[in-house]
């Protein structure tokens, strides 16, 4: 990144994000998520139901620190506001997050040494 900035706490809302110093950088990392939800076809926009309620999101931001703890990264997640939901009536489904290929290389690599020294 560009000058340190430097940072107590993390914003914890959208609004406190936007209204610091370091607005432009929490501004390009929600459009760098935005853009990777479009990317992965993560959402389609359907119409709403009549009498059902629309679960609400909220952003999560997260500075990230190198060794130094100079910023490195500004990262912010849009996520569901599931507490809300309601099993069998607003989902039928449990999201069980998809394991990335080198992350799954990594696994089966540690289950491969496991099974060798168990034999």
């Amino acid at each position: 990144m560009n000058k340190a900035i430097k940072i107590l706490k993390d914003p914890t809302t959208y609004e406190d994000a936007m209204s610091r110093g370091d607005a432009r950088h929490w501004k390009r990392a929600c459009a760098e998520e935005l853009k990777e939800f479009v990317r992965q076809y993560l959402f389609s926009t359907v119409p709403r139901p009549t009498g059902w309620k629309v679960i609400g999101c909220k952003w999560v931001f997260k500075t990230k620190l190198d060794a130094e703890g100079q910023i490195e990264h500004y990262k912010a997640r849009l996520v569901a506001q599931g507490f809300s939901q309601i099993p069998g009536i607003d989902f039928d489904e449990t999201f069980v997050s998809v394991m990335r290929g080198e992350n799954q290389k990594m696994k089966d690599m540690f289950k491969d040494t496991y099974l060798m020294q168990n034999q």
